[in-house]
């Protein structure tokens, strides 16, 4: 009979609680505050009782800090600081009530989490990990249902009660407390740490910055600010040493942080820029180049804001604008690889660059062409065969069926009038001056100069390139784009695309010209009708040249950066701090005015002391301030 009497006591409780939960999701939060207040009074043994007063007074809390955000929206300092009072008084009740509601009900995840949440909204850190903790390790756990009137309060979702689904509910809680455990390591905790250590830095010198860095990056492996902080700080390190000392060796140490970082973290562009700059002011140019590359390639990249070093340091309203600043920055690191590759290229003898570069066996650039296109094999041979017969490097292959090679503008036009009547209206030849067309197509052409075919002293065939003609730096001051070599039948097809389409152009503007010649007309639509026919030939040509340059570039680009990498004076050169500065600027970091801005009121005051310790458990470590 007791045990009766007790269960709908409790179920009486409940059902008031879920009147006051319906009260507050209407926007009455004061009068839900009051009923609340008044049911925890009146039942002072209840867990639902004093786990709905701490959760709606954090829920109160977290409206009163929303608004006290606010500030620059028209609202007051005094107001602001009027906001922030009243959310730390209703954390401090949420905080009581919650943890006699821990007190009443030990075992249960949900009054865990919650007391965590509060905690964690107070800055009460080590509080708040050790219930969270609590919350993923409490054996034989309760059913939340027992304890939050929020499970099945709307009708219809009364199921949300049932008992065959406790563990469901449980572990639903658990992972409410993970989450919240790692919303306030990544927003709170290491941020923190970040400006603890960048102090210690400052004020106890770059070597016990250093140490400390390593302590947080020890103490979070899994978070990328973690490991981008003890690089940062490694740096920060080198950059101290005697002015005397060559820096070379230890950024060698530095490197390897950073390059366990970008490879534990794939998706973060902070640390590939990081990674980048120190490959580039150690010499590792293509390497560099290529990390350039990743990062502007990533898919779905982290928000910079998550892992920079100073937090803060890298500005944008949101994460598009973060991301396109340091898309700027990669961009500026390849100009700066460009310069350096320029600079290098002039300073090579003429007979080095002969040599080394300015020749080029036909197997090379037939392996590089496997590199795209496996299936399909490239060889220059052939193309000195066909240069050789027909004293040109370009030619046609008809955009509609695909066939036979054309070297004169003139065969190709009659073959589709002929072959391809349908297509091609066999009236366009009378419309065309082909020694025009041969002209127009000629103009602007001398960018592919400069390739010729030759064999060197052992009689090995080789591909020779002029330096006086603008050949060379085609192929070596534009490689910023990125553009690579593409198979031949994907370029083929995209020049059969693009002469199908201007062909069906130049067909429709065919079907409404005049008969009559001297007709006005006819006299303003035929230059259209030409114009359409010379954009066909130069949209539709294949030019080996372009090929081979294409090939080569790509080749070469790789040489030149290796050779640069691999020079025995470069790699003894000393590298200074100027150096380093030279390439990474240092970040400013935000005003701490804003950031320092408290929802709770019991910030422990070792805090403000900048100790630090690390303990660990079983399966992760933990960050707790002295």
């Amino acid at each position: 009979m007791a045990d009766a009497d007790a269960a709908a006591a409790a179920e009486s409780v409940r059902e008031e609680a879920t009147e006051i939960l319906l009260i507050d999701h209407d926007g009455q939060m004061e009068a839900a505050l009051a009923r609340a207040r008044a049911l925890m009074l009146a039942h002072q043994d209840s867990p639902v009782a004093h786990r709905l007063l701490g959760e709606l007074h954090y829920a109160a809390a977290v409206r009163a800090a929303a608004a006290a955000a606010s500030s620059g929206d028209g609202i007051s300092a005094s107001e602001s600081r009027g906001g922030a009072a009243a959310a730390a008084a209703h954390l401090r009740v949420a905080r009581d009530a919650l943890a006699v509601a821990r007190r009443l009900a030990p075992s249960c995840v949900d009054v865990a989490a919650a007391l965590g949440d509060a905690f964690a909204a107070s800055r009460m850190y080590g509080e708040a990990e050790s219930e969270f903790r609590r919350a993923r390790s409490i054996p034989d756990p309760t059913d939340p249902a027992l304890t939050n009137a929020a499970y099945g309060m709307y009708e219809g979702y009364e199921h949300e009660r049932d008992p065959a689904f406790a563990a469901e509910r449980v572990e639903e809680a658990r992972e409410r407390a993970r989450a919240s455990y790692a919303r306030m390591t990544v927003e709170e905790l290491v941020p923190i740490a970040a400006r603890k250590v960048l102090d210690a830095g400052r004020l106890l010198g770059a070597a016990e910055g250093r140490k400390s860095a390593r302590l947080v990056a020890e103490t979070f492996p899994n978070l990328a600010r973690a490991q981008h902080l003890q690089a940062y700080m490694d740096l920060e390190f080198v950059r101290s040493l005697d002015a005397a000392i060559d820096k070379r060796p230890f950024l060698r140490r530095t490197l390897a942080v950073a390059e366990r970082a970008a490879t534990a973290f794939p998706r973060s562009p902070v640390i590939a820029s990081f990674h980048g700059r120190l490959l580039f002011v150690l010499g590792e140019y293509d390497a560099a180049e290529r990390e350039c590359r990743r990062a502007l390639d990533m898919k779905e990249p982290d928000d910079p804001q998550l892992d920079c070093i100073p937090p803060g340091s890298i500005g944008g309203e949101n994460r598009g604008a973060r991301l396109v600043s340091l898309a700027c920055e990669f961009h500026e690191l390849l100009n700066k690889i460009l310069v350096a590759a320029s600079d290098y290229w002039d300073s090579m003898s003429g007979e080095r660059q002969r040599d080394g570069f300015l020749r080029v066996r036909f197997g090379v650039l037939e392996d590089e062409y496997r590199k795209v296109d496996g299936s399909y094999v490239f060889a220059v041979s052939d193309v000195r065969s066909f240069v050789n017969e027909h004293k040109v490097w370009r030619f046609w292959v008809c955009p509609i069926c695909d066939r036979k090679k054309f070297v004169d503008s003139g065969l190709l036009l009659s073959h589709m009038c002929s072959k391809h009547p349908r297509s091609v209206l066999p009236r366009l030849q009378s419309l065309l001056d082909q020694t025009l067309d041969e002209k127009a197509l000629l103009e602007g052409d001398d960018s592919l100069d400069g390739v010729t075919f030759s064999e060197d002293s052992a009689e090995q065939d080789m591909v020779c390139f002029n330096k006086s003609s603008g050949v060379f730096k085609w192929l070596f001051y534009a490689p910023s784009s990125g553009v690579g070599a593409k198979p031949f039948p994907e370029v083929r097809e995209q020049k059969r695309e693009k002469g199908c389409m201007l062909l069906d152009s130049i067909k429709d503007k065919m079907k409404t010209l005049p008969a009559d010649k001297s007709s006005t007309e006819f006299s303003e639509a035929l230059p259209r009708i030409q114009e359409l026919w010379h954009e066909f030939l130069k949209a539709s040509v294949f030019d080996y040249r372009g090929v081979i340059l294409t090939l080569a570039r790509s080749f070469l680009w790789r040489e030149l950066k290796k050779s640069m990498t691999e020079d025995p004076e470069l790699a003894a050169k000393r590298i200074s701090a100027t150096d380093i500065d030279a390439v990474f600027t240092k970040e400013v970091e935000p005003s701490r005015a804003e950031e320092d801005h408290e929802t709770g009121d019991n910030i422990q005051s070792s805090q403000e002391d900048g100790a630090l310790m690390v303990s660990e458990d079983h399966d992760e470590s933990s960050f707790k301030f002295l």
